[in-house]
């Protein structure tokens, strides 16, 4: 009686065990197809977040350990496996631990911890897949991985993983929707290939047609982790292409060009320089809305370049990345301005200067702190290194219409005293300034006039003649030369500034880039490395003139209506991308500027054309006249309502047609079904009897009536 009862009790754990089991179970997968496509797709997305430097390691050691997952799982996809799972718990408490205890040392950067917390629950989940349902929560994982690749992708490179990414999601989607069992591949493929190209299309369509708002305003900005190890503000500007010589002046030495850095980065712009730089990929700025990457001011022109009067430095530090640098008191407010956020991911080495739209208030800086010129430039401790991140939080100024078209005010001293000085330039320059503004009131219509004479008259090059010996820049360029780079341009607006009594200074930095389309960031080069002007009207603060011809103004840019600007910039990206490839491939540079592009444009064009017709051409010669001319005798009777059906062969079909056409017909469909059945060579004679009998059918098929109604076995039918 006690072992029947001891019995009894033991029975009745292990059938409530059964029960939960049979309730949870779902039936195995036993179909490689759909195994093989889940790990293709998981797989790249995981490659996707590897190629980022600082995951490459972990999604390495996770992609060999998923493979090995994916294998066990399918191994003992009809075990109960209740040990697995339990420890696949325990590994998920001790990743979700690990991951709280990083993201509370880093709190103002949380996406590294969570990258890393989702390879890893890729990879405990893939221990355990034994059904259809648990292969798609793995694909759904891989592609929040993809969305994190994608966040923290830069370059174009991304949609080569993208693109066999979609495919192979899309390859796992049909397998899975098909019946349990052994689907086949080739259908498979062709219904995942079809799948995903939809959806690309669609995405595509989805990208363009949304527009773009500026985001949201989060507190802490993206920025590269603390460098604690800066202990002091380095106050001088480091430029690594233009290095300062202490005790030596730059005007007496003589000028050397280097193509791989600016002159303007440095503490005086030197206007005998010429030269083109090169395409080295240098910044990429995320930014809610296009601008200028402002790096110095300078206020003394001396006749042959630009110096900066006050070399002092203000330092700004913090306990954290977030700095709040107070400007000079020759920098104000201006009276209308618009939020600007832009993020600055460093590709290649850089001087000292951190990059930023006009006028920042709020910057996240690695260092810690950063110094702030008389000029409203910004100087880091050190030289911006390649992988270095920062962002800035700018008050862009956008003063109303109305307000620039007010009439002169009171300037303050100190900016009159600093930005209106001049050396002894020659009596027509100020004459020209004098006739150019005459009867304007406004000094921004008085600027606006300056800069389209400017921008009409003259033209830009980076191959202007050099500079003569004694001779002033902006003087020589105005009556001699009437050429000139955008550092002529710039120095040239800015003097006629000053010489009708408004304050300007030269600017020098980067212009906003090419805009990538498909990562949506800015990519800007050293050849974008820019020079401009920016004049002061009292009441609107500093405001930005572009001077020279073919740069587009950022005030012309902003007001473009929502979505206007991604067809241009993307026609401007694939233009610089193909201009750039030509350069790489044979040594010829393209220059800038409409034309170029049109050029370019019109080339690539006419190099497809050809090639089609050059491909279209071998492909007639590998088919043969024989069997180009039986499909164009199909084309031709389709278009008059006689149409082959597939059941019928080429002797029925040409049987099926009216009279006037048999005779033709017949002679194209012996010679084809001898070509292709009995493989009967094709000599000069037969191919000039086949296109003689395609003449013959295309004539005999113009007077024949359209056949609209009946279908070619009717005919054949009627006929008989």
């Amino acid at each position: 009686m006690s072992g029947l009862t001891e019995s009894v009790t033991c029975a009745a754990p292990r059938g409530m065990v059964q029960r939960v089991a049979r309730r949870f179970s779902r039936p195995a997968e036993d179909s490689l197809a759909v195994r093989v496509a889940a790990l293709l797709a998981v797989l790249i997305a995981v490659a996707a977040v590897g190629v980022q430097e600082e995951f490459k390691a972990q999604a390495a050691l996770a992609a060999l350990a998923i493979v090995v997952a994916h294998g066990v799982s399918y191994l003992r996809r009809r075990s109960p496996n209740w040990w697995m799972k339990l420890a696949i718990v325990a590994l998920i408490f001790g990743v979700a631990r690990d991951f709280f205890v990083v993201l509370v040392a880093n709190p103002y950067d949380p996406r590294i911890p969570l990258v890393r917390l989702f390879l890893w629950l890729q990879v405990l989940h893939s221990f355990d897949l034994p059904a259809r349902k648990d292969l798609k929560y793995s694909l759904a994982s891989a592609v929040v991985l993809m969305a994190v690749g994608a966040v923290y992708a830069r370059e174009t490179a991304f949609g080569l993983l993208l693109v066999p990414f979609t495919v192979a999601a899309g390859i796992s989607l049909a397998a899975m929707q098909a019946e349990h069992g052994t689907p086949s591949w080739w259908a498979l493929v062709g219904l995942g290939v079809r799948l995903s190209v939809a959806v690309l299309v669609c995405a595509a369509l989805a990208f363009m047609l949304v527009p773009r708002g500026q985001g949201l305003r989060l507190r802490g900005m993206p920025v590269s982790a603390k460098l604690l190890w800066v202990a002091r503000l380095h106050t001088r500007i480091v430029n690594p292409a233009y290095p300062d010589e202490p005790g030596t002046d730059p005007e007496l030495a003589p000028p050397v060009f280097n193509p791989q850095g600016y002159v303007g980065f440095s503490t005086y712009v030197d206007l005998r320089l010429r030269g083109v730089l090169d395409d080295t990929l240098v910044l990429r700025v995320r930014a809610t809305r296009p601008g200028y990457w402002r790096g110095l001011a300078f206020d003394t022109y001396t006749g042959r370049g630009w110096r900066m009067s006050d070399q002092s430095v203000e330092e700004f530090a913090s306990d954290q990345s977030r700095i709040v640098p107070r400007l000079g008191p020759d920098e104000p407010w201006p009276a209308g301005s618009e939020q600007s956020i832009q993020t600055f991911y460093v590709e290649a080495e850089q001087p000292n200067v951190i990059f930023a739209a006009y006028r920042p208030f709020e910057v996240f800086f690695p260092t810690g702190t950063i110094g702030v010129d008389r000029y409203a430039g910004m100087r880091s401790p050190l030289r911006l290194e390649q992988g270095m991140i920062y962002s800035v939080i700018s008050r862009v100024p956008a003063p109303a219409e109305a307000l620039l078209a007010r009439g002169h005010g009171d300037v303050p001293a100190p900016i009159r005293a600093r930005y209106l000085q001049l050396p002894a330039i020659s009596p027509r320059v100020r004459r020209l300034a004098s006739e150019l503004t005459a009867g304007v009131e406004s000094p921004y219509r008085q600027a606006e006039a300056i800069r389209r004479y400017l921008r009409r008259e003259f033209t830009y090059t980076l191959q202007a003649p050099l500079l003569p010996d004694r001779a002033d820049a902006v003087d020589e360029f105005l009556f001699v030369t009437r050429r000139g780079s955008c550092e002529t341009f710039a120095s040239t607006l800015a003097v006629l500034l000053r010489a009708a009594g408004i304050p300007a200074r030269l600017v020098t930095g980067y212009t906003t880039g090419a805009y990538n389309v498909f990562t949506g960031y800015y990519e800007v080069r050293n050849s974008d490395a820019h020079a401009w002007v920016e004049m002061f009207q009292p009441g609107a603060g500093w405001i930005e003139m572009e001077a020279t011809p073919g740069f587009v103004p950022t005030d012309e840019t902003v007001r473009r209506p929502a979505g206007q600007w991604l067809a241009g910039d993307a026609a401007s990206w694939m233009v610089g991308a193909i201009m750039r490839a030509v350069h790489g491939l044979f040594g010829i540079r393209v220059g800038g500027g409409p034309g170029a592009a049109a050029v370019v444009v019109s080339a690539t064009l006419l190099a497809g054309l050809l090639g089609g017709i050059h491909l279209r051409r071998q492909r007639r010669t590998a088919r043969g006249v024989v069997e180009v001319s039986y499909d164009a005798m199909l084309r031709a009777l389709a278009r008059r309502g006689y149409v082959r059906r597939p059941a019928m062969t080429p002797s029925e079909f040409a049987a099926s047609l009216p009279v006037p056409m048999r005779p033709a017909a017949g002679r194209i469909t012996r010679l084809f079904e001898a070509r292709r059945y009995g493989h009967r060579p094709a000599d000069a004679r037969i191919e000039a009897a086949t296109r003689q009998a395609l003449l013959e059918l295309r004539d005999a098929a113009r007077r024949a009536p359209i056949e609209s109604t009946r279908s070619a076995q009717s005919t054949q039918s009627n006929d008989c």
